[in-house]
């Protein structure tokens, strides 16, 4: 019979027994518990970083795809409708900032440029409803499921000053994106679709897993936001959060958050054996053991737990300290790491978005926020903001010369050597391309006069890069606050319209002039509707007539052109044709110009008017190699003679590629047209240019003839030392900007063989000429023409 201290012994050890059982059931009911709340808690918080993630990025873009939308040289290119130039920008940009798609788009939804090919070009835009948000808000950033693939599309729109186009870019969600927000959460993340034909899009499972989550999730069904459910993985539990995207198409793009139960369930299984362990040894001393070790396993949790919200709260500045080498030294020593990855991401997000990436200088969006900084300080402190833009000169060429990595050093170079230049408090910005800003403290303007001479001296020495020396010069805006402006952007704006006055006057800086916006504008948009003149017929060709001065008879006409715009009224051709030159659409008129021209002298001829005609050529038709066969087709559908056709062309012309030009040049005058050196005496004026030129004709430039007196004995030399130089060369000789009699006559005396001007006629539309030809043909011979009354032609 056993005794009662047996019985105690055994009912001591029972209830130890019991109690140590409650104990390990109680430890391993709350373990499970707090392990479901952390996997919980670690879904929900990694979804929030992933809302971040995808927020912060999104911003990023949105700057990326402005900054193209703002960029002068794009806009340009948008209005003048340069679809070569929008595709090449667009696949640039595209590549700068990683983005897969991109479009330009008019304000009616259709796709006027894009990548991909090209295979959305004339369609509607594929998300309309992004363009209707856009156009509600200024911009649009949403998600879309497009070609079967999650993308980020951002919505700018291109502002000239209103808005002219909508610039898109689609930022694929891929692998890159999803392991990005794996490294910041340490949970798997997947794309999920219930709608798409292949619902799971990303995922940074194992492909096994893949299959198994798309059968598992399609078996689930609807489920509602945020939900969390557990599936079966490869034989492993795992928990998932459903965490729904807004899109902007109405499709139902999920972000699915993985993580593994039984992975979570290790640290806590491992605790369970070592309790029953030590309860083996000393049941008391396990039972105190347990209560020291489970206190020792929530503090650590609750701390962590803590630590979560301040992280959830965007305070990443407090950290862990864990002495213990456990698995929950380690988890809050992966937790603390986390926290410093995502702070780092984000200052690395942060300088991202507001540096160049190239030289390390601040970009458009840190400098704006600079100016604007030192404008409200300015105002306090009644101090001047100066600013200065600034864009190099031959950039392009030396990068298409020497290549886009020498380029790059280059721009590296200029930015290092404009720091060193100026103060430290001042503030230099790469604003993208070869366009830099300095936004400095003045007393007066002659402060910034000093810094933009600064800046050019700086600019002097040659930079030698590779063992090639290259010699760079920019031409730089000035503006002042508040002399010129009240804010950034204005500041920004005039200091840009003064850079390019400088530009356009071959000056090393420009102060900003007050009423410049207004001509800025009228340019922008002259650019913006000259590819549509010709298509509204608002081109015309007027004739002036061209005196064989021993005959009297007109024998030649130059077509020149005019423009009647509906809002601007008659715009000269020395207002339209730079810029047609510069945006690329020079060829379009200057071909239709040729048609006009042909066709008319065709007619004229055929009714027995015995003419030829002059067109004038630009710089950019001689690199056209298509010219020639286009002229000689004309000719042949009017039925007009080659040698019915004179092409005037400038020597400076010819120089841009003398090699190019000559051949285009000869091949013309194979077909037997006739070519004309135009505005002889301005340009090169070299005689061994003009001897290789196989050129009929010279006209004496009109800044000689104008002024042409028989006191003015300078004039007389040059002219003389002209006609009788294309004499010698066999080439005919014409004066051009005859204004008077006493001119006339003296051409006459010295043998010049044509002369135009508005001493014979202004330039006249082609009825008009027309009558004005059977006038001067029925007067006779030495009464051809009557002095006509000056006017603006």
């Amino acid at each position: 019979m056993r005794s009662f201290q047996a019985k105690l012994v055994y009912l001591t050890v029972a209830v130890l027994v019991l109690l140590l059982a409650a104990i390990l059931i109680a430890v391993h009911v709350a373990g499970d518990r707090t392990m479901r709340r952390s996997i919980d808690d670690e879904l929900h918080v990694g979804s929030r970083v992933l809302d971040q993630t995808l927020t912060l990025r999104g911003r990023q873009l949105s700057i990326a795809v402005r900054a193209l939308a703002s960029d002068f040289a794009f806009r340009e290119a948008v209005a003048s409708a340069d679809r070569g130039t929008i595709v090449s920008a667009l696949n640039n940009h595209a590549d700068r900032v990683h983005a897969d798609a991109a479009f330009l788009i008019s304000l009616d939804g259709t796709v006027l440029a894009g990548t991909l090919g090209g295979q959305y070009f004339g369609r509607p835009f594929p998300v309309p409803s992004l363009l209707s948000e856009a156009a509600k808000h200024g911009e649009s950033t949403a998600f879309v499921s497009f070609e079967g693939r999650p993308y980020q599309f951002v919505i700018v729109p291109i502002l000239a000053p209103r808005p002219i186009d909508w610039v898109c870019m689609g930022f694929p969600i891929d692998d890159r994106v999803l392991n990005e927000v794996r490294s910041l959460t340490l949970l798997d993340a997947s794309v999920w679709n219930p709608a798409a034909e292949n619902p799971l899009m990303v995922s940074t499972l194992r492909q096994q897993q893949r299959t198994e989550l798309a059968s598992q999730m399609q078996q689930l069904g609807p489920r509602r936001s945020d939900a969390t459910a557990t599936i079966q993985l490869d034989n492993d539990p795992f928990q998932v959060l459903l965490h729904p995207l807004v899109t902007g198409d109405g499709s139902h793009i999920q972000m699915l958050l993985q993580r593994s139960i039984e992975e979570a369930r290790r640290p806590y299984r491992k605790l369970e054996l070592q309790i029953f362990a030590l309860s083996l040894l000393a049941l008391i001393g396990a039972v105190i053991a347990a209560i020291f070790f489970a206190r020792g396993v929530s503090s650590p949790l609750h701390r962590l737990a803590a630590e979560a919200q301040q992280i959830e709260k965007g305070d990443y500045s407090s950290g862990l300290e864990f002495r213990q080498k456990d698995e929950i030294g380690k988890l809050a020593g992966a937790f603390d790491k986390m926290r410093k990855a995502i702070a780092e991401r984000e200052e690395q997000i942060w300088v991202q978005a507001t540096h160049d990436s190239l030289t390390g200088l601040p970009n458009r969006t840190l400098f704006f926020d600079r100016v604007a900084y030192s404008i409200v300080g300015a105002k306090r402190n009644s101090s001047l903001v100066g600013m200065i833009m600034m864009d190099l000169d031959r950039f392009k060429e030396i990068n298409d010369t020497l290549g886009h990595h020498f380029g790059d050093q280059l721009l590296i170079e200029i930015g290092r050597r404009l720091r060193q230049t100026l103060r430290e408090a001042d503030t230099v910005a790469r604003l993208g391309g070869d366009e830099f800003a300095v936004m400095f403290l003045a007393d007066d303007e002659s402060r910034a006069i000093d810094v933009a001479q600064r800046i050019g001296a700086a600019l002097v020495t040659p930079f030698l890069l590779g063992g090639v020396s290259i010699e760079v010069a920019g031409s730089m805006g000035i503006a002042l606050f508040p002399s010129h402006a009240e804010d950034a952007a204005t500041l920004m704006k005039r200091a840009d319209i003064a850079m390019y006055d400088a530009k356009k006057n071959h000056l090393q800086y420009a102060i900003y002039e007050p009423g410049r916006d207004e001509h800025s504008l009228r340019r922008l948009a002259i650019l913006s509707e000259l590819r549509h003149a010709i298509a509204r017929d608002e081109l015309d060709l007027h004739y002036q007539p061209k005196i064989d001065v021993r005959t009297g008879k007109a024998v030649h006409a130059e077509a020149l052109v005019r423009w009647k715009h509906p809002v601007h009224g008659h715009l000269k051709p020395d207002e339209f044709i730079p810029l047609a030159e510069q945006s690329g659409n020079i060829s379009m008129i200057t071909k239709w110009v040729l048609r006009k021209a042909i066709t008319h002298c065709g007619e004229w001829n055929a009714s027995g008017v015995e003419l030829t005609v002059a067109v004038n050529l630009s710089a950019l038709d001689l690199f056209d190699a298509e010219l020639p066969t286009y002229i000689s087709g004309l000719l042949s559908e009017v039925g007009l003679p080659p040698s019915k056709l004179v092409l005037e062309i400038t020597e400076s012309a010819v120089m841009k590629d003398p090699i190019y030009a000559l051949r285009i040049l000869r091949d013309l005058k194979h077909r037997g047209v006739k070519l004309a050196i135009d505005d002889y005496g301005t340009g090169y004026s070299s005689l061994a240019h003009l001897k290789r030129l196989p050129v009929d004709e010279l006209k004496i430039d009109k800044s000689f003839v104008l002024n042409l007196r028989n006191a003015a004995t300078d004039d007389i030399v040059i002219v003389r030392s002209t006609i009788e130089l294309g004499h010698n060369m066999g080439l005919r000789v014409i004066a051009e900007g005859v204004e008077n009699d006493e001119a006339w006559q003296i051409l006459k005396r010295l043998g010049c063989d044509m002369a135009q001007g508005y001493f014979i006629s202004k330039p006249l539309p082609a009825p008009e000429f027309r009558a004005w030809m059977a006038e001067a043909q029925s007067s006779g011979v030495g009464q051809a023409f009557q002095p006509a009354p000056r006017a603006a032609g």
